[in-house]
């Protein structure tokens, strides 16, 4: 799979609920109960609205299949970098919430090293336009934070461990502590949606705690 032009455009397409193997049959059949030759222009406008949601799915469809050989293998890794490549938050979303939203995978299957890969995909998530994907970031941020908060602070305490995965602690206190400042969490009414008021203030404490150490 090549990489992707540098000058590519990141796609943000909405999370849409279709099914794909009738999406074309029930699209046809709706162009045969509109009928009358007066209502060509409403015709073509569906059409036209059509062709556009059926490449957008198109395109999600393959790229969600290019992920489904590492991950079927078990290669959660090289997954992740399929994923990087592929620059789309709705398919970003999709994965994230079907991998890991509800198979609920914890820190003895996730590595420390994918989940430092996985910091960008979710910041791009969290920094989203749109509802859904906003708030699979955050739900990503909260697995994290809930993954790993205990064992850094431990690791902090005692100090006993090796360069290489404190250095991965450390990316993640980083990117615990750079939420709160993306512009989509600046602009939330943290007073009417309290739970993420209370992540980002526990995540703030934490980051607190660390620099302390």
């Amino acid at each position: 799979m090549s990489k992707p032009n540098k000058n590519d455009k990141d796609d943000e397409t909405k999370l849409i609920g279709i099914d794909f193997n009738n999406l074309e049959e029930d699209f046809c059949g709706s162009i045969k109960r509109v009928g009358a030759s007066q209502d060509l222009p409403i015709i073509e406008e569906i059409t036209s609205s059509h062709n556009q949601i059926k490449s957008i799915l198109t395109k999600r469809k393959n790229s969600l299949k290019s992920l489904e050989k590492p991950w079927t293998k078990g290669n959660i890794s090289q997954t992740i970098k399929e994923l990087s490549l592929i620059k789309d938050k709705g398919v970003t979303s999709d994965f994230f919430n079907s991998a890991f939203m509800v198979n609920g995978y914890n820190k003895d299957y996730l590595k420390l090293e994918d989940s430092i890969t996985l910091l960008p995909l979710i910041e791009k998530l969290v920094s989203a336009k749109y509802e859904s994907s906003f708030r699979c970031g955050i739900k990503m941020v909260c697995m994290l934070f809930d993954m790993y908060s205990d064992t850094i602070r431990q690791c902090k305490r005692n100090m006993k461990i090796d360069s290489k995965t404190m250095d991965g602690y450390n990316q993640l206190i980083q990117f615990f502590d750079s939420i709160p400042k993306i512009e989509t969490i600046q602009k939330r009414d943290l007073n009417a949606d309290k739970n993420l008021g209370a992540l980002l203030e526990e995540m703030k404490e934490f980051c607190q705690e660390c620099k302390k150490k």
